[in-house]
């Protein structure tokens, strides 16, 4: 999950520098989609694991 949120975080940042943005808005805007992958991928394996 953590390799799957970092993936994520180094397209938003790239997406980020692409846009114009300095490095620090861009590294920011990569933490915040690591955050928000990373809290999505746990929230699906809480609910999807075995019952």
């Amino acid at each position: 999950m953590v390799a799957v949120a970092a993936v994520v975080s180094g397209a938003a940042a790239l997406l980020s520098l692409a846009g114009e943005n300095n490095v620090p808005t861009a590294i920011l805007t990569a933490g915040g989609a690591f955050a928000a992958a990373l809290g999505l991928l746990l929230t699906v394996a809480h609910y999807a694991g075995p019952q």
